[in-house]
């Protein structure tokens, strides 16, 4: 089975966005914004950015709410990778309440691996229709 080279350049796109979100969600006043950046905004930035570059050529719904669902679940998890660790090292070193719950969850690996694949599951869902909307918009602009 051959992966299409398209998905394999918008899941690394979306893992390397999701790792710098993840940093950026470590400041308490931008967490929240963040997180709303990620799991509604991950899509139409990523094929508005690809399609500017001609890698996407044609964009319609049905492809649209795969690059969505695609960028989604590989943002979150690359969101994953660096929130959780440097989270968990910030509540290490300064003892703060912010991240007491990354402690906590931390200590039970399997609730956070459950809880992070339903969460990138949302994320995938979340993005799909975001996605779905951003191609609407440019097949409806197309006319």
């Amino acid at each position: 089975m051959k992966i299409n080279p398209i998905f394999k350049v918008i899941a690394a796109m979306s893992a390397i966005s999701g790792a710098i979100i993840g940093i950026a969600a470590l400041l308490p006043f931008l967490s929240f914004a963040v997180l709303c950046l990620l799991m509604f905004g991950m899509a139409p930035y990523i094929i508005i950015y690809l399609k500017n570059l001609h890698v996407i050529e044609n964009i319609d719904t049905e492809k649209s709410l795969i690059y969505g669902g695609l960028s989604g679940f590989a943002g979150f998890l690359g969101f994953s990778v660096s929130f959780f660790p440097l989270a968990f090292i910030i509540d290490l070193i300064f003892k703060t309440e912010t991240f007491l719950w990354v402690n906590i969850v931390f200590k039970n690996f399997g609730f956070l691996l459950t809880m992070v694949i339903l969460t990138a599951l949302l994320s995938a869902l979340l993005n799909m229709f975001s996605g779905f909307l951003t191609g609407y918009i440019y097949q409806y602009f197309k006319k």
